[in-house]
């Protein structure tokens, strides 16, 4: 991708994990497809990415919640009970980014189209209607069926 600039909408390129991306922590299958917005451009064209948090699978979603809550509650319990009385919603407001470093070879542009959450349904702050991935045995299955389904309908 050319225009890496800060806020850019972008997509993790969907590819093969290669030994040179084990090697510098750059690639991770598990991101392939998700969303973000581009936080931060470094010189030797790594780009930080923070993903939308409502395309992140289901655990990865929970347990991000799981820890915000204890770091929240254990800000909450640091502060005076007249500090936490003097706290705004929004200064109780505990948000955490989900930041990933990439390759910028390993993004793409990416036009929201619609939200993801209109595109999976209506998501619980568990996430719990979020569809799951589709794993290898479901995606070989799926093949499967239609290669059968290909094959009766040039036989018939």
């Amino acid at each position: 991708m050319e225009n890496l600039t800060q806020g850019a909408r972008v997509r993790i390129k969907n590819r093969p994990v290669k030994a040179e991306d084990w090697k510098h922590g750059t690639y991770y299958a598990h991101y392939a497809g998700l969303p973000g917005s581009i936080t931060h451009v470094y010189a030797d064209d790594e780009v930080a990415v923070e993903i939308d948090q409502e395309a992140l699978p289901t655990e990865i979603r929970k347990r991000l919640k799981a820890v915000r809550d204890q770091m929240k509650t254990k800000w909450l319990d640091g502060l005076s009970e007249e500090g936490r009385n003097r706290l705004t919603e929004r200064e109780k407001d505990f948000r955490l980014r989900y930041v990933i470093l990439v390759s910028a070879k390993d993004i793409e542009e990416y036009k929201d189209l619609e939200p993801v959450s209109t595109l999976f349904g209506e998501m619980d702050d568990d996430g719990d209607a979020y569809p799951p991935r589709a794993t290898s045995d479901d995606i070989q299955r799926a093949e499967d069926e239609e290669l059968s389904r290909r094959s009766e309908q040039s036989r018939g």
